[in-house]
């Protein structure tokens, strides 16, 4: 039998043959297993005599040879690397061949010489001092070669970084439209053309004013008094004085450590960045912004020339509050109109106030603002921009200010629109609740921010409406009447309007119903009108009558929370939550015939102050309550002429003549919580309150607190599209006027919903059709001229406090309200008086802006059908006298006529 065993000595490979025992006592191995020898391990291989090895591995006849394997020590190759072996047949010759390697230590030979230090070729130790000097040499050389590595790596990265945040620097410092993008521009389309046009822009007209950098030339000395104290090196550096910026970032490490090399933080900020930070905002006080200041620093000034960079720096800088410029700050400050005027005194002055505009405002601390302007002098002195005698001059003059204006002026003239107003409110409004920003934020970005606002609003139909309600003619009557008014809340009486004044000179005063002192003064009706289209664009608007003379006044158009106000709506509440359901969900019909009386009992109003306990608290007519002490009560609801008589009234009549009674009864059909949930939840009427959920309210518009005249128009829209409510909107898309970035998408908030069905609409539109026929409390000379369509609906308070009126065409849906700021029973003032002025306002208004468009009708539904029905019991006509045509679908038509068989 063979054996081989391949052993691996400092890196060989080592095979040996060797006969095995026999009748001779030899033993033959053969190359068949290898075995490897552990490290360190020693083994004895005996060898018979006369047998050889080739090459300098011969062993000496009969003798072992000792051999030792340490791969750890002498990274010797793994078994079957490195060498090969070969072994002859039987008794035949063993040849050993291995890699040419280091030989093996001989025996005896010091462990020094093998695997410890090397000698140097002359066989003498180096140094100590010189190998560690070259040792150090390689560290510093690796040392320098990871530099080198790194530094490229954030070179790159750097690169890469300085790329990113300066991608859209031409259009985001764009120094050609910089004037532009300080204002923000209101847009609405051409009402012919269809093309955008702008109709208002915003911005702080007292605070800023653009000048070229030729008129601010004309006087020598204010360019300089900005450069020498900001940036002496302007005309020299590329954007950035790198010089400074080191000097400050040391003194910045220095003084977080404790030991400031400087009194104070220095500056290095040159013109370029501080105008850099005066576009975008961007002032944090971190090393990122500073990173990103000088990026753009340094593009700045490769993409523009020195003058056009410092002409926008004087045009934007902060001279405190909301002065901006130098031009601002001359006429602000000194009084001065024309720039040639200063003197130095005075450049030197404005120049002084960017530092701090806080602390060296010259009004608040003179003193301070002193020493900085005298200081700005002398440097102006020293770097040969004033004379000897300019300066001793300059300095030695005394600070004379123009008289301070007030911080909150009230303006005595319009500059925007009724509409405009509603839009910055709403704007104002959305900026904080969905982008987070502050109240002072928001008015800085729709102020300043270069917005433009894409409006839904019709100029020429805006134009139309405020030549109306300017009501030159008084046609809607001002019904003069005193109102009261705390003393406590007028400081002084002299400044309060239409203040009523004794014969004697003196004011009148009195005493309200809670014994509380009071002053009277003369109060006169006002109005809101607010026109939409049926895809919820709101499209004019006027807030008030006469002449506009305040911007953000009180809007009667809108809600509370954008400037406006919230009242209670009358009958026109009674189609869009108790018919509109009714019909939808089948209850009632087109001429469904109720009775004409009330549906319980109410406390009669002169007595309730005898009967807190019941207060205007509906009860059912047979209540104990009732039962208990009938004379106290009357009917509930009653009509606007009276009582009802009981006599079977349908509901086409009902809407066209606006009776309480069949209204409340079909109200009662569908539930009041129904009606409550669809007005709040469907029809966007986000005012109501719990107290609400009654049918006073949900039928007669006897709100608790009251609804906006936008959410009353824009209910009214899903009678004339076919029964789908859109959100009402005054605007669609804010974005940045320089870059196009869409700050704010207004249609994502636009909501449509089907609120009822379109034949729902269809038989209710025509049932408010009526309201302008003969019968109805609008009447046919209501009616817009033309043979345009017209549907329409009145209503008037309970206690006539508040008239409104909703009309619509196939074109637009208008909402109208008339009453006085204070309610107040206007038939006190006008015994009789109606709703007929704010109707007749409705119907100029369309004569004038229907007149040249093509004539359509509103949307119709297949599902509804026509068919003649008994005026008297609302019934399909048999042979019946009086007829009429009734609107219905086919799974709600109603019996034949059993009175007239």
């Amino acid at each position: 039998m063979w054996y081989n065993t391949n052993m691996a000595v400092r890196g060989r490979l080592f095979s040996f043959a060797q006969k095995g025992p026999d009748d001779t006592g030899t033993i033959d191995l053969s190359a068949k297993e290898a075995v490897p020898i552990e490290s360190n391990e020693h083994r004895n291989i005996r060898r018979p005599d006369g047998a050889g090895t080739s090459g300098a591995h011969s062993a000496g006849g009969g003798q072992g040879r000792k051999l030792n394997r340490s791969d750890a020590a002498h990274g010797g190759a793994a078994p079957g690397r490195g060498a090969s072996a070969r072994t002859g047949g039987k008794n035949g010759p063993s040849r050993i061949s291995s890699s040419p390697r280091r030989a093996t230590r001989p025996a005896g030979q010091p462990a020094g010489e093998e695997g410890g230090e090397r000698r140097p070729r002359n066989g003498k130790k180096q140094p100590r001092a010189l190998r560690i000097f070259k040792g150090f040499m390689k560290f510093i050389a690796a040392c320098i070669c990871l530099g080198v590595m790194v530094g490229s790596v954030l070179a790159v990265l750097l690169s890469l970084y300085a790329v990113e945040i300066t991608a859209n620097d031409a259009e985001l410092l764009d120094l050609n439209n910089l004037e532009l993008a300080q204002t923000s521009q209101l847009l609405a389309r051409d009402h012919d053309t269809g093309e955008w046009v702008v109709t208002e822009e915003w911005h702080d007209s007292n605070d800023r004013e653009w000048v070229d950098l030729q008129e601010i030339e004309t006087n020598p000395y204010l360019k300089w008094a900005f450069i020498c104290v900001e940036d002496k090196d302007f005309y020299e550096h590329s954007g950035v004085n790198f010089k400074r910026t080191i000097a400050a970032t040391i003194n910045y490490v220095a003084t977080k450590l404790g030991f400031p090399i400087y009194d104070s933080m220095q500056g290095a900020s040159t013109l370029d960045q501080q105008l850099i930070k005066n576009i975008l905002g961007d002032d944090d006080v971190s090393v990122d912004r500073k990173l990103r200041e000088i990026f753009r620093a340094l593009g700045l000034d490769k993409r523009y020339d020195k003058d056009t960079i410092l002409e926008a720096y004087l045009n934007t800088v902060s001279l405190s509050g909301s002065i901006a410029g130098v031009k601002a700050g001359a006429s602000n400050y000194f009084n001065v109109e024309n720039l040639a005027d200063l003197s130095p005194a005075e450049c030197a002055s404005i120049a002084a106030i960017t530092k701090n505009p806080t602390g060296y405002n010259p009004y608040t601390n003179p003193e301070q603002h002193l020493q900085r302007r005298n200081w700005i002098l002398q440097l102006m002195h020293e770097q040969g921009k004033l004379t000897d005698s300019e300066y001793n001059e300059a300095v030695s003059s005394p600070l004379v200010l123009a008289e301070e204006k007030e911080a909150d002026v009230i303006t005595t003239s319009s500059n925007n629109s009724y509409f405009a107003d509603a839009v910055y409110k709403m704007l104002l409004q959305q900026l904080q609740d969905e982008l987070g920003y502050t109240a002072a934020e928001a008015h800085n970005l729709i102020y300043n921010g270069g917005l433009r606002i894409y409006t839904t609003m019709d100029p020429y139909i805006q134009e139309e409406m405020e030549k109306i309600m300017l009501n030159a003619d008084d046609a809607i009557p001002a019904l003069w009447h005193e109102e009261e008014v705390l003393q406590s809340q007028v400081p002084d009486p002299a400044e309060l309007e239409n203040i009523v004044v004794n014969d004697d000179g003196t004011y009148k005063t009195g005493t309200n119903d809670d014994g509380e002192p009071v002053y009277y003064y003369n109060a006169r009706t006002q109005s809101a009108m607010l026109t939409m289209d049926y895809s919820g664009q709101v499209l004019a608007l006027v807030g008030g009558l006469g002449e506009k003379t305040t911007d953000l006044g009180l809007n009667r158009a809108v809600a509370p929370e954008y400037g406006g106000t919230q009242r209670s709506v009358g009958s026109t509440m009674k189609p869009l939550a108790a018919y509109s359901l009714g019909i939808d969900s089948g209850l009632i019909h087109y001429s469904s015939a109720l009775p004409d009386l009330g549906v319980g009992k109410i406390v009669k109003t002169m007595l309730r102050p005898s009967y807190p306990q019941y207060g205007a608290q509906m009860y059912e007519n047979d209540a104990p309550e009732v039962l208990a002490n009938p004379d106290i009560w009357q009917d509930w609801p009653t009509n606007y002429e009276g009582p009802g008589d009981g006599a079977l009234v349908t509901v086409n009549t009902a809407i066209a003549r606006s009776k309480n009674t069949i209204a409340v009864r079909v109200g009662q059909r569908v539930g009041k919580d129904y009606m409550y949930s669809f007005a709040r939840d469907t029809l966007g009427m986000t005012h109501l309150t719990e107290a609400d959920a009654d049918y006073a309210p949900m039928v007669l518009g006897s709100f608790s607190k009251g609804i906006s005249l936008m959410e009353l128009t824009g209910a009214y829209q899903m009678f004339g599209n076919g029964g789908e409510y859109v959100t009402p909107h005054l605007y669609t898309i804010v974005e940045n006027a320089v870059t196009g970035e869409v700050i704010l998408d207004n249609t994502v908030n636009v909501v449509h919903t089907q609120a009822i069905k379109p034949s729902t609409a269809m038989i209710m539109n025509r049932l408010l059709q009526g309201v302008l026929g003969p019968n109805g409390t609008a009447g046919t000379t209501i009616m817009p001229a033309g043979e345009m369509e017209a549907a329409a609906k009145t209503g008037t308070t309970t206690d006539n406090h508040d008239f409104t009126f909703v009309g619509l065409t196939p074109y637009y849906v208008t909402g109208v309200w008339w009453g006085y700021d204070q309610p107040y029973d206007i038939t006190k003032v006008k015994k009789g008086q109606n709703a007929k002025p704010i109707q007749k306002a409705w119907k100029q208004l369309m004569d004038t802006i229907q007149a040249d468009l093509e004539v359509k009708a509103f949307p119709v539904s297949e599902d509804v059908q026509t068919a003649r029905y008994c005026v008297d019991t609302g019934e399909l006509a048999v042979n019946c006298p009086n007829t009429a045509v009734g609107y219905y679908t086919a799974d709600n038509m109603p019996g034949y006529c059993t009175l007239h068989p």
